[in-house]
């Protein structure tokens, strides 16, 4: 393989590593020259073990519902497919979706799905591009109520004040915008072709990308969304289950951080949670391992939390949780299996694949 080559098929991904690997040593460095960081270990001898029980299991059970609100999107595709069945390929899938960047190892789901549970492909992406822009849709939200409450008792000085003002305004600007434009398809559709005209312009290669990503990308999420319009009870249900997951991840961390001797209130969890996966989102870092990893402590100092049970807080929560998540998918796989098709059944389905909608319209 030429040099060439390979720096244009692997260049952004190591980047994306060397950032994280950069990050986390930075961590553990800081610590180290704080004398901090043999105390951050030394807080789990004597940590509250059922607290800690505790929040593994809210990341377990917040990772079980993350999956049925993606079941519910992908049933109709394949109306027999039970939940329980469908668990172990999701865990395997969102295991890969750990170590991607964006959450694009979230795309080996899709054949994962195809492969082991017959659901078409298109139905797949549709409820991965549904349900990464709801879940950055509601990190923003949070994010703009950190602004408002968490960061300004962190943030003290005048001018400071200032330019956190200008941000939340700027921000809460922007999810209004953002909601016009992800929840109506028609102006969604208006803006991207304002975007691939702009950029046409200048790029056609850049013209190019947006039609064959960001394009199909955008229709499948807007299939997701009418079809959501037209079904009440399953448009409550999807809110709900995600509202009920992100409220088990905020308790979570809040349980960490008593388990270790401190206490902050749901809402600056809350906050703190949205500020590192939208600093996790922004570099692009898998799970925001190392760029969230710093935020979190920086954001727990800031309110007054010792640094080593900071520390210890987000070793559990990140790096013991991103563990729990690849032992599940690591066990998952070795129970996931493809389904055996015969030449002809299999022609047939990819036929239909081709052509099916990402969600059944009987259905709707």
């Amino acid at each position: 393989m030429k040099i060439t080559t390979f720096l244009k098929k692997y260049l952004f991904r190591i980047l994306v590593v060397l950032l994280m690997l950069g990050a986390l040593t930075f961590f553990f460095v800081d610590l180290a020259q704080r004398d901090q960081l043999g105390e951050a270990f030394s807080r789990f001898l004597t940590a509250n073990i059922l607290y800690l029980v505790l929040a593994a299991l809210l990341m377990l059970v917040s990772m079980i519902i993350k999956a049925y609100r993606f079941f519910i999107l992908i049933k109709p595709s394949n109306p027999e497919l039970k939940f329980h069945k469908f668990l172990l390929p999701f865990f395997l899938g969102y295991g890969f979706s750990t170590l991607g960047p964006l959450k694009s190892g979230e795309i080996a789901s899709v054949e994962i799905n195809k492969r082991s549970l017959s659901v078409p492909r298109s139905s797949s992406l549709a409820a991965i591009a549904f349900f990464r822009v709801f879940d950055l849709f509601v990190v923003l939200i949070l994010f703009i109520i950190g602004l408002g409450t968490t960061i300004p008792r962190i943030v003290v000085e005048e001018q400071y004040t200032i330019a956190l003002n200008i941000v939340f305004y700027i921000a809460l600007t922007g999810i209004i915008i953002l909601s016009i434009l992800l929840f109506f398809p028609p102006v969604g559709r208006l803006f991207l072709r304002g975007v691939k005209a702009v950029v046409g312009k200048i790029s056609q290669k850049g013209e190019k990308w947006l039609a064959a990503v960001i394009d199909p990308a955008l229709e499948n999420y807007y299939t997701s969304l009418q079809y959501l319009y037209k079904k009440v009870f399953l448009a409550v249900l999807v809110v709900v289950t995600t509202l009920i997951r992100w409220f088990l991840e905020f308790l979570s961390f809040k349980l960490t951080i008593m388990a270790f001797g401190e206490n902050i209130t749901l809402l600056d969890a809350a906050a703190i949670s949205s500020i590192t996966l939208f600093v996790g989102i922004l570099t692009l870092v898998p799970a925001g391992l190392g760029t969230g990893t710093l935020t979190t402590q920086y954001l727990l100092e800031q309110l007054s939390i010792a640094p080593a049970i900071a520390a210890a807080s987000v070793i559990f929560q990140t790096i013991v949780g991103t563990g729990i998540t690849l032992s599940i998918a690591a066990i998952s796989s070795f129970f996931v299996k493809e389904q055996k098709e015969s030449k002809s059944q299999k022609s047939e389905k990819e036929s239909e694949t081709e052509e099916a909608v990402p969600l059944d319209k009987n259905n709707n």
